[in-house]
């Protein structure tokens, strides 16, 4: 029977490790009154309710979400939220804004790459980042920004030589 490393009377309950201000690791054997005086109290578990847990995800679904619908088939983004499925091709469109972040944390990407081999991957990633750099030239020729123009041209160079 081990006794507290505090009082030295009691039995030990908890044992903790800690870190000082030195970095020396401490390894603290408590009582349960020497516990309760650094602070430390015994951990509870916590009592799920399903009830509460269902109440707490119907109140996540805004209003806002009941009143996007889409044209096609009357599927509200509630709906989907809580089916985990789409109506029809037409909720795509419908929901864009708010499938865009959903799809891009599922799947790392909003634009289909399409499958194949690695190589050819590599190279449909660079013609997407080509594009995407062409876009972003128009827009600082059309705003004027030669300097950030010139180096966007400069790069989409570079990277078809590489092609």
């Amino acid at each position: 029977m081990k006794k507290c490393s505090l009082c030295h009377k009691e039995e030990i309950t908890i044992v903790m490790t800690v870190i000082d201000k030195d970095g020396q690791v401490i390894e603290l054997s408590l009582c349960k009154e020497c516990a309760a005086k650094k602070g430390v109290g015994e951990i509870k578990k916590a009592k799920l309710n399903t009830e509460a847990i269902l109440a707490e995800l119907q109140e996540k679904i805004s209003e806002e979400d009941h009143s996007l619908i889409c044209i096609n088939c009357g599927l509200s983004f509630a709906d989907f939220r809580r089916q985990g499925r789409l109506g029809c091709e037409q909720c795509y469109e419908s929901f864009a804004s708010r499938l865009q972040p959903i799809i891009k944390r599922l799947h790392n990407a909003t634009q289909h790459m399409g499958k194949g081999i690695t190589e050819g991957k590599k190279k449909m990633t660079e013609r997407f980042e080509i594009k995407k750099l062409r876009l972003t030239l128009q827009n600082a020729i059309t705003k004027e920004d030669y300097e950030k123009a010139a180096k966007i041209r400069d790069q989409i160079r570079k990277m078809r030589t590489q092609q």
